[in-house]
């Protein structure tokens, strides 16, 4: 008698599909063949937005793929996909993710706190006049 092989869970299914969004030409693949035009793999799409969760996050091998997974709820960016230009804009990101040591930054935050920042008035903070020594100025008559 052979041992029959188990079948992944649906849980192994999924997280091995998320992992694969880091694979840039695979997206661009997607793309390319009708996929992400599709409102039913959309909604799958939408649907697999638990992963970032960090109960689910913490099993993800490649956290740049919850960064494309991000990406995709755009429908922008889903017919964008398809620009060598992007694609290689995306990959250079990721290569410059994968040699610093900091932690990944989401493009798409990043960008937000920058529109922020243009359209949020400069905080003036008061100076600390304990440590000043106060001078007065009087007017000689």
């Amino acid at each position: 008698m052979t041992e029959v092989d188990e079948l992944p869970t649906r849980w192994e299914v999924e997280l091995e599909f998320v992992q694969s969004l880091a694979n840039i030409q695979y997206v661009n693949w997607l793309a390319q063949n009708d996929y992400l035009s599709d409102p039913a793999f959309v909604n799958y799409l939408k649907y697999l937005n638990y992963w970032k969760d960090a109960k689910y996050a913490k099993y993800v091998v490649y956290p740049n793929c919850l960064h494309i997974l991000t990406l995709l709820q755009s429908e922008e960016f889903r017919k964008s996909i398809v620009n060598p230009e992007l694609i290689n804009s995306l990959m250079n990101d990721m290569v410059k993710r994968w040699q610093s040591a900091e932690e990944p930054i989401d493009l798409l935050e990043e960008r937000k706190e920058e529109e922020e920042k243009k359209l949020s008035p400069q905080k003036v903070y008061p100076r600390d006049l304990s440590t000043e020594t106060p001078s007065i100025q009087v007017d000689e008559p």
